[in-house]
């Protein structure tokens, strides 16, 4: 008997600015096809998808679909596999905007401030429509009319809008626990990305990331290597750089203290996985980015977002 056809599963990741932590995507050209694409996609970051036209279903792992239709909003979590079909005969058009809520100006004060971010309030989508959840749906318009329509360096309102969602999310989810619409053992290397995107500073190691997804070493590795296209210490190391990049544009810190605070305690060491990773040195990326009004970021992963529609 023949074997089945896993899906393939890509990592679309957005380099967010600390200045902007946040893409939009809308317009015409942001039509989604009616033909299902063999691959499945995830990302670095939350997304919140409108859907203005048409209808059609979203797919995830193992063959779960979920229907949608003009005006249905979806919240979709950091690492989750999946992607979006039309119906036959149709284009849908979506907005779609990708955000770090960790990212933005803590614009309420007090204890609310540090209330979890959006990133940390749910494991699977979630699913919005203006007639079951009017005040959710008018939250998540005016956060992407908001991105959309405004310079990003205004992002008070923003960052409000933000932290409002993030409330109502809370009080909905405390209310009605949520009940998960996709097979929970789908995607089994999302413990180990949330654990490295959050805690990358920190000894990350295969045995601890193959214990979080309940896994052998040996299945971990080779799981890992098919999905992302890379070893799990090398995605580590491309994280731990990523972040680096960040903190020699935006600080003034010594570099050996930048090679600390992503977790590389060796100077050496830091500056060959910096060079390998960017092609030039610490020193001459920070000199660089001084120098260029319109900094150019480079994609150090494998897959860059999509900033046009994918063609199918």
């Amino acid at each position: 008997m023949p074997r089945t056809r896993k899906n393939v599963i890509e990592y679309r990741i957005y380099e967010l600015d600390t200045d902007k932590p946040y893409v939009c995507l809308s317009g015409e050209e942001w039509r989604i096809s009616d033909v299902l694409s063999d691959r499945l996609h995830f990302h670095n970051c939350l997304e919140i998808g409108y859907c203005f036209s048409d209808s059609g279903f979203l797919g995830f792992e193992n063959g779960v679909t979920y229907p949608f239709e003009a005006g249905d909003i979806f919240i979709i979590p950091r690492f989750m596999p999946h992607t979006t079909c039309s119906a036959p005969g149709c284009r849908s058009r979506w907005n779609y905007l990708y955000i770090d809520p960790d990212a933005l100006p803590g614009s309420i004060p007090g204890s609310y401030s540090r209330q979890p971010s959006l990133n940390s309030l749910f494991g699977s989508f979630l699913h919005i429509t203006l007639s079951e959840n009017p005040r959710l749906h008018h939250l998540c318009r005016f956060l992407l009319d908001e991105a959309l329509e405004h310079a990003p360096e205004d992002m008070q309102l923003l960052g409000l809008y933000a932290l409002t969602l993030s409330a109502e999310l809370r009080r909905m989810l405390s209310e009605s626990p949520q009940k998960s619409a996709v097979n929970k053992r789908a995607f089994a290397l999302k413990p180990a990305l949330e654990f490295v995107n959050d805690h990358y500073m920190e000894p990350c190691g295969v045995d601890r990331l193959a214990v979080l997804c309940h896994l052998s070493q040996t299945h971990f590795r080779r799981l890992f290597l098919s999905i992302m296209g890379t070893s799990p210490l090398q995605y580590v190391i491309q994280i731990r750089i990523r972040q680096a990049c960040i903190l020699l544009t935006t600080t003034h810190e010594p570099i050996t203290a930048i090679a600390q605070a992503v977790g590389i305690s060796s100077i050496s060491s830091f500056n060959r996985n910096f060079q390998q990773t960017m092609g030039i040195s610490p020193q001459q990326y920070r000199r660089q980015s001084k120098h260029s009004a319109a900094r150019q970021r480079q994609y150090i992963l494998p897959y860059k977002g999509w900033l046009v529609p994918e063609n199918l």
